[in-house]
């Protein structure tokens, strides 16, 4: 039962042995030790962990048996002969490892031994493509020389990025980007820095100077955020408005406006939010003077609805950017508003049914 036991602890450990080894670096070599007469050669030398031993019959009858190996080690001993002509070796552990020829150890002193160092690993990264972009894009770096490695660490300006742990890693963010990497024996070693340059996008926001719907022969302004080194494009729906290249733009018709912004010295660019703007009243200015008085008003102004027959009337006041100011329900022919607004212009839409059919530029002194 201890036979047993003490072979299968020994294979669970050459088991972890080989998954050891395949973790360490790509780079592992072979080292063949002829084995000849009553000599071994080379009879000294060192290699890296990771490294295989491998013993080759040359001539005579003899073996391979370890001496005094580092602890942890597994112990071996074969036959070096015409029958088995080749012997191989990992080591997994740090150290000096001695071995002898038994039939010839005591009468020709036929030994080695080999020293098995921890590598200092090394690693370089590199970048997928290009290191300066737009903000909303990305660049993978990752490992182009070394590894694999037991571990990774991802940083930013030298602060870890959580989460970071893998053999690459994607970059959104501008900063200087390394990598720390640790192997099996708890080495350690920083890569190359690689500059990554994430670029703002513009400010695209548009302003319109009244209400969105507007009467039919009226004009609506639209006002783009503006910044030093920009170029402008507005759009109605997808289509490009040929010439409509500068901060603002007067409408008159129906559509769905927007603006592209580019940074010029960055190439940087962002679409705005569409400006719906609708055309769904009919344009009544002669009766504008006698709707509304008086207007310029310093106080307040009246509205006279008598004319348009409102069913279920509504008054609301907008400022120049559409911001809605007050609201007034149309109850008898003359309606009282804007008494409260501050020096200003405004725009009074009137509604009737829920359906815009009179839209009146108020200024406030």
């Amino acid at each position: 039962m201890k036979t047993i036991y003490l072979r299968f602890r020994k294979s669970v450990f050459i088991l972890m042995s080989l998954l050891l080894m395949g973790s360490l670096h790509t780079q592992a070599t072979k080292v063949t030790v002829n084995v000849q007469n009553f000599f071994f050669s080379p009879s000294s030398f060192s290699i890296n962990l990771g490294d295989t031993v491998v013993w080759n019959w040359i001539n005579g009858t003899h073996t391979t048996t370890s001496l005094t190996i580092p602890g942890g080690a597994v112990a071996w001993d074969s036959p070096i002969s015409t029958s088995t002509k080749k012997f191989t070796y990992v080591p997994a552990v740090v150290g000096t490892y001695n071995y002898k020829c038994t039939p010839h150890f005591v009468t020709q002193g036929m030994q080695g031994n080999f020293t098995v160092v921890c590598p200092t690993p090394s690693v370089t990264i590199s970048a997928g493509g290009p290191t300066t972009f737009c903000k909303g894009s990305e660049v993978l770096l990752s490992v182009s020389a070394g590894g694999p490695f037991s571990a990774y660490q991802w940083k930013l300006d030298g602060v870890n990025i959580t989460g970071a742990t893998a053999s690459s890693y994607a970059a959104k963010s501008s900063g200087g980007y390394t990598l720390t990497i640790t192997n099996n024996c708890l080495n350690t070693a920083t890569s190359n820095s690689i500059a990554v340059t994430a670029n703002k996008k513009p400010k695209a926001e548009i302003t319109p100077s009244g209400p969105q719907t507007i009467c039919a022969g009226e004009t609506l302004l639209l006002t783009v955020s503006s910044a030093n080194n920009q170029t402008y494009q507005w759009k109605n729906g997808n289509a490009n408005i040929p010439g409509a290249t500068n901060t603002t733009l007067l409408v008159s018709a129906a559509g769905s406006y927007k603006c592209k912004v580019t940074k010029t010295n960055t190439g940087c660019t962002k679409t705005s939010k569409p400006v719906d703007v609708s055309v769904t009243c009919k344009n009544s200015e002669p009766l504008a003077d006698l709707l509304v008085y008086p207007n310029p008003s310093s106080d307040y102004f009246l509205i006279n609805t008598t004319a348009l027959s409102l069913q279920n009337g509504r008054i609301s006041t907008y400022d120049i950017t559409g911001k809605l100011m007050e609201t007034y329900d149309v109850i008898d022919e003359s309606t009282v508003i804007g008494k409260n607004l501050p020096a200003g212009v405004y725009f009074a839409k009137i509604f009737s049914e829920g359906k815009t059919v009179q839209v009146l530029k108020l200024i406030k002194n």
